[in-house]
């Protein structure tokens, strides 16, 4: 209680956006009206073929609680479902998850906690900690299985973030959100309550201030699954203050069985997405053309890793796809650096199509 005066408890809700994957909210919505602290309001932005298949096991798993349900369809695309939610929800604290994003109970606590201390404002966005196990209370027995691909995944994921965290020079993401973030004091209690300094929030554990994120929202430049969505969000939210992580806060990603579309799209997004947010905020109001240089820098030599990485699996169709999607990626990107803040969106909307005879499978998130 800084100074001897109560600390005022903040109220949040929670937009979860979704498509064609009623068995993980059967999960995750329990869970999160579950929390040691609730929401104000659960919003669900649906864009399911069998929407009423979705609001029907929303609502029987929300049956009994006293908060405020809201169940919306939308088109599909994560950052128009999400602008959607962002427009319907009200409390000064907004969660952004993924619909298999399985809190644990106190989740929601030790977040709020953070806002709550940082009485001036200077932290705008704030994530919980990846766990590796869900959590005791998640009924999987009533769920889908997480496939062996995905949990193989998700161990590659965390121990290539670890490497990435040291070398940041392989990630040029990191870069620049160290430099957005530097521009901001650390409050020095920050250590004291469990959380450190992030350089963005990955998008199954994403909260932010309402007044941090609502001006700028998702950009839907980055369409359909819209990879690095979540970095372009984090960002926005770096621009009036700090994105930190709250240690004790932990939250499990159960994913869901499934691929993320077609191959040539996948690979194209995995470079030209980066280089379209990178440049879109090293370049910003808060960016400058020394950051701008020295990301792009970072960008180019990631792009070159990720052609040179993917050229071994040119010898499936799959891998060949993916890897000319990567090439397109590139190309675009390039156009990109060259061009103008106004005219990049117009880029992205015009990037390739998916070739002839590219794989495709359902897509599996909003």
């Amino acid at each position: 209680m800084p100074h001897g005066n109560a600390i005022r408890a903040l109220e949040y809700d929670v937009v979860l956006a979704t498509r064609n994957r009623p068995e993980a909210l059967a999960l995750s919505v329990p869970l999160l009206l579950a929390q040691t602290r609730a929401p104000k309001r659960l919003i669900v932005i649906d864009s399911s073929d069998a929407h009423g298949t979705v609001a029907t096991v929303v609502r029987r798993a929300a049956a009994g609680w006293a908060g405020d349900l809201i169940i919306r369809r939308s088109p599909p695309g994560l950052p128009t479902q999400r602008n959607h939610g962002l427009r319907l929800a009200g409390s000064p604290i907004v969660f952004f998850l993924d619909d298999d994003s399985l809190l644990y109970p106190d989740a929601a606590e030790e977040i709020l906690a953070i806002y709550e201390k940082d009485t001036n404002g200077r932290i705008t966005g704030v994530c919980a900690a990846e766990a590796t196990a869900p959590p005791d209370s998640a009924n999987l027995g009533a769920g889908y299985a997480m496939s062996p691909a995905h949990r193989r995944e998700a161990r590659l994921r965390r121990m290539r973030n670890g490497v990435e965290r040291r070398l940041t020079g392989l990630k040029p993401a990191m870069h620049l959100g160290r430099r957005l973030n530097a521009r901001h004091g650390v409050p020095d209690w920050l250590a004291e309550r469990n959380a450190v300094v992030v350089e963005y929030m990955t998008g199954f554990r994403m909260t932010f201030r309402m007044d941090a994120i609502r001006a700028g929202g998702f950009d839907e430049a980055l369409a359909g699954y819209a990879l690095d969505e979540d970095v372009d969000a984090s960002f926005t939210a770096a621009r009036s203050g700090l994105v930190v992580g709250a240690q004790k806060a932990r939250i499990y990603h159960h994913r869901c069985p499934g691929g993320r579309g077609d191959d040539f799209v996948r690979g194209r997004m995995e470079v030209l997405n980066r280089a379209y947010v990178l440049l879109k905020h090293a370049t910003g109001a808060a960016g400058s053309p020394a950051l701008a240089v020295s990301v792009w820098k970072r960008q180019a030599a990631f792009m070159t890793l990720k052609l040179v990485a993917l050229a071994p699996r040119v010898v499936t169709r799959s891998g060949r796809a993916r890897f000319a999607g990567a090439w397109s990626g590139r190309r675009q990107a390039l156009r990109l650096w060259s061009a103008g803040p106004g005219d990049r969106a117009a880029i992205m909307a015009g990037a390739d199509p998916p070739r002839p005879g590219s794989t495709v499978s359902a897509v599996a998130g909003a």
